[in-house]
Protein backbone atom coordinates (compact mmCIF):
# COMPACT_ATOMS: atom_id res chain seq x y z
CA UNK A 1 0.00 0.00 0.00
CA UNK A 2 1.48 3.48 -0.89
CA UNK A 3 2.48 6.47 1.69
CA UNK A 4 1.90 9.88 1.51
CA UNK A 5 5.41 11.73 0.58
CA UNK A 6 4.69 14.85 3.36
CA UNK A 7 2.86 15.07 6.81
CA UNK A 8 1.40 18.58 7.69
CA UNK A 9 1.77 20.58 10.57
CA UNK A 10 0.48 19.00 13.64
CA UNK A 11 -3.37 20.20 15.38
CA UNK A 12 -3.66 23.47 16.44
CA UNK A 13 -4.17 23.14 19.84
CA UNK A 14 -6.93 24.18 22.21
CA UNK A 15 -5.34 25.47 25.82
CA UNK A 16 -7.30 25.98 28.91
CA UNK A 17 -5.08 27.98 31.52
CA UNK A 18 -4.75 26.15 34.51
CA UNK A 19 -4.86 27.77 38.27
CA UNK A 20 -1.88 28.13 40.06
CA UNK A 21 -1.26 27.35 43.50
CA UNK A 22 -1.24 29.77 46.22
CA UNK A 23 2.44 28.84 46.79
CA UNK A 24 4.01 29.40 43.71
CA UNK A 25 1.47 32.37 42.06
CA UNK A 26 4.06 34.41 43.21
CA UNK A 27 6.68 33.07 41.22
CA UNK A 28 5.02 32.05 38.00
CA UNK A 29 5.38 33.61 34.56
CA UNK A 30 2.55 36.13 32.81
CA UNK A 31 -0.83 34.47 31.58
CA UNK A 32 0.68 34.70 27.72
CA UNK A 33 4.22 33.37 28.37
CA UNK A 34 1.76 30.63 29.99
CA UNK A 35 -0.32 29.99 27.19
CA UNK A 36 2.71 29.96 25.00
CA UNK A 37 4.55 27.57 27.06
CA UNK A 38 1.59 25.38 27.61
CA UNK A 39 0.98 25.12 23.57
CA UNK A 40 4.99 24.16 23.43
CA UNK A 41 4.57 21.72 25.72
CA UNK A 42 1.39 20.09 24.14
CA UNK A 43 3.14 19.76 20.91
CA UNK A 44 6.33 17.90 22.74
CA UNK A 45 3.58 15.64 24.56
CA UNK A 46 1.97 14.75 21.06
CA UNK A 47 5.40 13.56 19.90
CA UNK A 48 6.40 11.74 23.16
CA UNK A 49 3.40 9.66 23.20
CA UNK A 50 2.87 9.26 19.37
CA UNK A 51 6.42 7.05 20.31
CA UNK A 52 5.41 5.33 23.51
CA UNK A 53 2.12 5.24 24.38
CA UNK A 54 0.52 7.64 27.29
CA UNK A 55 -0.18 5.11 29.54
CA UNK A 56 3.15 3.27 29.42
CA UNK A 57 4.51 6.83 29.89
CA UNK A 58 4.97 7.82 34.04
CA UNK A 59 4.44 11.35 35.38
CA UNK A 60 8.16 11.68 35.47
CA UNK A 61 8.63 10.24 32.44
CA UNK A 62 6.48 12.78 31.18
CA UNK A 63 7.98 15.40 33.00
CA UNK A 64 11.37 14.35 32.04
CA UNK A 65 10.94 14.63 28.50
CA UNK A 66 9.03 18.18 28.22
CA UNK A 67 11.90 19.46 30.64
CA UNK A 68 10.03 20.47 33.33
CA UNK A 69 9.92 19.60 36.91
CA UNK A 70 6.47 17.70 38.87
CA UNK A 71 5.29 20.62 40.63
CA UNK A 72 5.55 22.68 37.56
CA UNK A 73 3.62 20.14 35.48
CA UNK A 74 0.52 20.61 37.75
CA UNK A 75 0.99 24.52 37.43
CA UNK A 76 -0.27 23.97 33.64
CA UNK A 77 -2.41 20.48 33.71
CA UNK A 78 -4.37 19.17 36.87
CA UNK A 79 -3.25 15.53 36.12
CA UNK A 80 -1.99 13.10 33.46
CA UNK A 81 -5.85 12.95 32.16
CA UNK A 82 -5.91 16.36 32.02
CA UNK A 83 -3.06 16.34 29.65
CA UNK A 84 -4.48 13.55 27.99
CA UNK A 85 -7.65 15.53 27.22
CA UNK A 86 -6.21 19.28 26.17
CA UNK A 87 -4.19 16.88 23.31
CA UNK A 88 -7.48 14.82 22.26
CA UNK A 89 -11.20 16.45 23.66
CA UNK A 90 -11.29 19.14 20.65
CA UNK A 91 -10.34 16.95 17.77
CA UNK A 92 -13.63 15.19 17.36
CA UNK A 93 -15.27 18.85 17.92
CA UNK A 94 -13.22 19.85 15.08
CA UNK A 95 -14.22 17.30 12.75
CA UNK A 96 -17.58 17.41 13.13
CA UNK A 97 -18.03 21.40 13.40
CA UNK A 98 -16.11 21.24 9.77
CA UNK A 99 -18.43 18.45 8.95
CA UNK A 100 -22.18 20.26 9.36
CA UNK A 101 -22.11 23.32 7.29
CA UNK A 102 -20.59 20.31 4.15
CA UNK A 103 -23.72 17.92 5.34
CA UNK A 104 -25.94 20.89 4.76
CA UNK A 105 -24.99 21.91 1.73
CA UNK A 106 -26.62 22.52 -2.03
CA UNK A 107 -24.77 19.64 -3.34
CA UNK A 108 -25.91 16.07 -4.47
CA UNK A 109 -25.65 13.37 -1.66
CA UNK A 110 -23.24 12.05 -3.63
CA UNK A 111 -21.10 15.19 -3.86
CA UNK A 112 -21.74 16.60 -0.19
CA UNK A 113 -19.91 12.62 0.78
CA UNK A 114 -17.24 13.36 -1.25
CA UNK A 115 -16.63 16.31 0.12
CA UNK A 116 -17.05 15.12 4.05
CA UNK A 117 -14.46 12.38 3.41
CA UNK A 118 -12.12 14.62 1.92
CA UNK A 119 -12.41 16.90 4.74
CA UNK A 120 -12.40 14.05 7.03
CA UNK A 121 -8.87 12.89 5.42
CA UNK A 122 -7.35 15.84 5.22
CA UNK A 123 -7.81 16.83 8.86
CA UNK A 124 -6.38 13.29 9.66
CA UNK A 125 -3.13 13.97 7.87
CA UNK A 126 -3.12 17.23 8.95
CA UNK A 127 -3.15 15.85 12.60
CA UNK A 128 -1.70 12.66 12.16
CA UNK A 129 0.21 12.06 15.94
CA UNK A 130 -2.77 13.34 17.67
CA UNK A 131 -5.25 11.22 16.05
CA UNK A 132 -3.81 8.29 16.94
CA UNK A 133 -3.39 8.91 20.27
CA UNK A 134 -7.02 10.01 20.25
CA UNK A 135 -7.76 6.10 19.17
CA UNK A 136 -5.05 4.11 21.07
CA UNK A 137 -5.92 6.40 24.65
CA UNK A 138 -9.23 7.96 24.03
CA UNK A 139 -10.89 5.04 26.21
CA UNK A 140 -8.78 6.69 29.69
CA UNK A 141 -10.68 9.56 29.90
CA UNK A 142 -13.86 9.36 32.17
CA UNK A 143 -16.69 10.87 33.57
CA UNK A 144 -17.81 14.06 31.93
CA UNK A 145 -15.09 14.11 29.31
CA UNK A 146 -15.94 10.59 27.75
CA UNK A 147 -19.31 11.27 27.63
CA UNK A 148 -18.67 14.43 25.79
CA UNK A 149 -16.18 12.23 23.58
CA UNK A 150 -18.76 9.97 22.94
CA UNK A 151 -21.79 12.49 22.17
CA UNK A 152 -19.43 14.31 19.44
CA UNK A 153 -18.81 10.80 17.70
CA UNK A 154 -22.39 10.29 18.10
CA UNK A 155 -23.55 13.07 15.93
CA UNK A 156 -20.86 13.04 13.15
CA UNK A 157 -21.80 9.35 12.95
CA UNK A 158 -25.25 10.21 12.21
CA UNK A 159 -24.64 13.30 10.33
CA UNK A 160 -22.78 10.94 8.01
CA UNK A 161 -25.95 8.52 7.86
CA UNK A 162 -28.31 11.31 7.35
CA UNK A 163 -26.72 12.13 4.32
CA UNK A 164 -26.01 8.70 2.68
CA UNK A 165 -29.74 8.35 3.55
CA UNK A 166 -30.99 10.78 1.75
CA UNK A 167 -28.36 9.66 -1.09
CA UNK A 168 -30.28 6.24 -0.93
CA UNK A 169 -33.86 7.94 -0.98
CA UNK A 170 -32.77 9.71 -4.30
CA UNK A 171 -31.32 6.43 -5.99
CA UNK A 172 -27.49 7.53 -6.03
CA UNK A 173 -26.38 5.15 -3.34
CA UNK A 174 -27.17 1.71 -3.25
CA UNK A 175 -29.87 0.60 -1.03
CA UNK A 176 -28.99 -0.81 2.61
CA UNK A 177 -28.48 -0.21 6.15
CA UNK A 178 -27.38 3.20 5.92
CA UNK A 179 -25.88 3.26 9.99
CA UNK A 180 -23.74 0.16 8.49
CA UNK A 181 -22.58 1.84 5.45
CA UNK A 182 -21.11 5.65 7.55
CA UNK A 183 -19.69 2.78 9.94
CA UNK A 184 -17.86 1.55 7.22
CA UNK A 185 -17.01 4.62 5.43
CA UNK A 186 -15.55 6.78 8.92
CA UNK A 187 -13.55 3.43 9.18
CA UNK A 188 -12.19 2.97 6.24
CA UNK A 189 -11.05 6.73 6.35
CA UNK A 190 -9.77 6.24 9.93
CA UNK A 191 -8.01 2.63 9.17
CA UNK A 192 -4.83 5.27 7.46
CA UNK A 193 -3.34 6.44 10.53
CA UNK A 194 -2.56 2.36 11.11
CA UNK A 195 -0.21 2.57 7.99
CA UNK A 196 0.38 6.32 6.73
CA UNK A 197 4.05 7.59 7.20
CA UNK A 198 5.33 11.00 5.67
CA UNK A 199 7.23 9.07 3.08
CA UNK A 200 6.02 7.45 0.20
CA UNK A 201 5.15 7.58 -3.58
CA UNK A 202 1.81 9.66 -2.68
CA UNK A 203 1.33 12.91 -1.72
CA UNK A 204 -1.46 13.45 0.82
CA UNK A 205 -4.01 14.93 -2.40
CA UNK A 206 -3.31 12.17 -4.07
CA UNK A 207 -3.65 9.60 -1.30
CA UNK A 208 -6.80 11.72 -0.32
CA UNK A 209 -8.20 11.23 -3.79
CA UNK A 210 -7.85 7.51 -4.05
CA UNK A 211 -8.90 7.02 -0.81
CA UNK A 212 -12.34 8.71 -1.32
CA UNK A 213 -12.82 6.67 -5.23
CA UNK A 214 -11.70 3.43 -2.91
CA UNK A 215 -14.63 4.32 -0.69
CA UNK A 216 -17.47 5.46 -2.63
CA UNK A 217 -16.75 2.72 -5.58
CA UNK A 218 -18.32 0.31 -3.15
CA UNK A 219 -21.37 2.74 -1.93
CA UNK A 220 -22.56 4.25 -5.26
CA UNK A 221 -25.67 3.05 -6.74
CA UNK A 222 -24.83 1.16 -9.84
CA UNK A 223 -27.31 1.31 -13.24
CA UNK A 224 -27.98 -1.72 -14.85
Amino acid sequence: MNDARTAAAGPGLVSKVAHASPTNRGTLPPKAVKVSREEELLRNAIQLFSRGGFRETSLQEIADELGITRPLFYYYFESKEDLLWRIIGHLGDALLEQARPIAAGDETPIRRLVLLAERHLRTLLENVDAFRIYFAERHLLSGKRDQRLRRGERLYHQLITEVITEGQRLGEIRAGDAHLAAHLAIGTANSLLRWYTPTGTMTPEELISATVAYMLAGMQATTE
